[in-house]
């Protein structure tokens, strides 16, 4: 009798332990290396606009271009966040943005609408590229950026989890990331020829390079982290929660 008694705690023990391991929260896969960036300065950019979902630098006049998915419309501002000019466009449910190198075409991806459109710096239309991706049309296309080859890469947030590059519309290849929950926007760091993504519901920045390889990660702060570019070495991310811009030094 007794060894039967034994026999059944030490079953019970083992299934508890079982049962924890299987229990997962927000943070278990997040190695213990992993450190927090803390912003440096947060500018509120809620007095004229609202879900900013996407932003780029324009190095040739130290601009910033903003797009939300709530208005067909592309905001610049200067680097404190003054609204300088709006540039209307025919388009909707915008969520990322790029620039040509030149900085006369512009870039955005439309998710609802899957298209990859292109536009002159006057807001003029000059053609749209369908790319089909998502198995679900709310988890779509969500960033864009452009390489010192003028090669776009484009990712799609989920259902898969995307990066497409392309030349002159043609589609070079797609790799599948696998680290994260979500992708949310997407940016080129010229000095290093890689690449930076941000994840708004795994609220990290990740540091991959052109196979998609994990280079590096960092939490933030906050969830809705939907756009992310490079000034220097200072990061510039836009918040679609809060309206807010969050700006932090290179880790």
């Amino acid at each position: 009798m007794k060894k039967v008694f034994v026999i059944s705690i030490f079953i019970l023990f083992i299934t508890s332990l079982s049962c924890k391991s299987e229990h997962t929260d927000s943070t278990a896969n997040i190695p213990s290396e992993v450190s927090t960036l803390h912003p440096i300065n947060v500018i509120d950019l809620s007095s004229f606009l609202s879900e900013p979902s996407g932003i780029v630098f324009n190095s040739k006049d130290s601009t910033l271009l903003i797009v939300s998915d709530a208005e067909p419309e592309i905001y610049v501002t200067d680097l404190d966040g003054k609204l300088l000019n709006t540039i209307s466009i025919s388009g909707d449910d915008l969520e990322g943005i790029t620039l040509a190198k030149n900085a006369d075409t512009i870039y955005v991806v439309e998710e609802s609408s899957k298209l990859v459109s292109s536009f002159f710096y006057d807001g003029e239309k000059i053609s749209s590229m369908l790319v089909d991706v998502a198995t679900d049309a709310n988890n779509a296309l969500e960033g864009i950026t452009i390489d010192k080859n003028g090669e776009l890469f484009v990712i799609n947030e989920k259902s898969p989890r995307l990066m497409l590059e392309f030349f002159n519309g043609v589609e070079q290849s797609r790799k599948e990331i696998t680290y994260t929950s979500d992708l949310s926007d997407i940016c080129y760091d010229v000095k290093e020829d890689c690449f930076w993504i941000i994840s708004d519901e795994s609220k990290e920045i990740f540091k991959i390079d052109r196979e998609g390889t994990l280079l590096g990660q960092w939490l933030i702060t906050f969830e809705k982290g939907e756009g992310i570019t490079f000034v220097g070495d200072k990061i510039y991310v836009v918040c679609d929660a809060d309206s807010k811009m969050y700006i932090y030094n290179q880790p």
